[in-house]
Formats: structure tokens, sequence, C-alpha cells
């Protein structure tokens, strides 16, 4: 990948981090984060893994905003293409390749991502926002700047630890404010 794409995707990782936890962006970040695995996976070339990144961003989040009418199914199909990119974003943030197991893992977390947002909506888009944008920036770190080693345990403390900031930071935004709560 280039600097440009690395740098779109650092971007967006600190957009869907910040704010993903309305639907189309959460859907957009989680088709960026699934064009990655699929460009690195099929070994794909520049432009071609661009335009699949960028493709299945804006289609899942164009879904995604679409989806208001009929939340509950976009909701899934987004739950289960986040599930399932977060499952190779955090292979490919190990510095693990499986081959073909990556795909049974990623479809396994697509599943627990489905049930997850079939479930707990609310959480599960708090939840996925600081996954998937902390997975987003990580990844944007490594493809764009490259001087920077991010793989293995470091970028994996990274995740977790932005992964924690942004619950909590989406969570305290969800939480009814005190004048709210008591009137």
């Amino acid at each position: 990948m280039t600097l440009f794409t690395g740098l779109l995707l650092l971007a967006l990782g600190i957009v869907v981090w910040l704010f993903g936890n309305r639907l189309w962006l959460l859907g957009a970040g989680a088709g960026a984060l699934l064009g990655i695995g699929l460009a690195r996976l099929l070994g794909m070339d520049v432009t071609l893994s661009f335009i699949t990144v960028a493709g299945l961003a804006i289609l899942l989040g164009v879904l995604g905003f679409m989806g208001k009418a009929f939340a509950n199914i976009i909701a899934l199909v987004v739950g289960f293409v986040a599930g399932g990119g977060i499952t190779i974003g955090v292979l490919d943030v190990l510095g693990v390749s499986l081959g073909f197991l990556t795909w049974i893992l990623a479809l396994i977390g697509g599943l627990i991502g489905a049930g997850l947002f079939a479930r707990f909506l609310d959480w599960g888009l708090i939840l996925f926002a600081a996954l998937v944008g902390s997975l987003l920036i990580v990844r944007g770190a490594i493809e764009g700047l490259t001087n920077l080693n991010l793989t293995g345990a470091l970028g994996t403390v990274l995740v977790v630890g932005l992964t924690a900031v942004g619950i909590f930071y989406h969570a305290r935004q969800r939480a009814p404010k005190k004048s709210e709560a008591s009137g």
C-alpha cells in the first residue's frame, strides 16, 4: 500500500474512533478494514488494493446510511463485516498469517459480531467503533509511516489501549447528563 492509502486509513480510523457509533460511519470503517485484509491476503497491487479498500468502505458506508428503514438487518450485516474485519485486523496487527484458517476465523468473528449487534445494538456500536477505529489507526500508521514498527506486541498494546479509551469515550457520550437524569 502507499503512503496516501496509509494516511487515509489513519484519518478514517481517527474519525471512526471518535464518531463511529453512527452505523454508516462504522460501516465505512469496517469495509475499509475488510478491504485491507482482502488486499493483503490476495496480494493485490497498490492500485487494486486502494480500489478494494475505498470501494468496500463506500459500499458499507452507503449501506449503513440507507439502512435507517432496515436498521436491524443492516446492523446484522455491518456487525458481521465488522466482526470479520476485526478478526482479520487483529491477526494482521499480531503479524499472524494463517492462510485459509484466517477466513474461517473471520467467519466466526463475523457471526459473533452479528450476534452482538442483534442483541446489544447500542453497546455493539460503542465496542465496534472503538475496535475498528483503533485497528484502522494502527494499520494506517503502519502503512503510512513506514519507519514505525507497530506490528506485534507494540501494535497490540496500542490497539488495546486505544480501544479501552474509545469505549470509555463513547460510553460517556451515551450516558445521560446530570441535568437530564435529575429532571
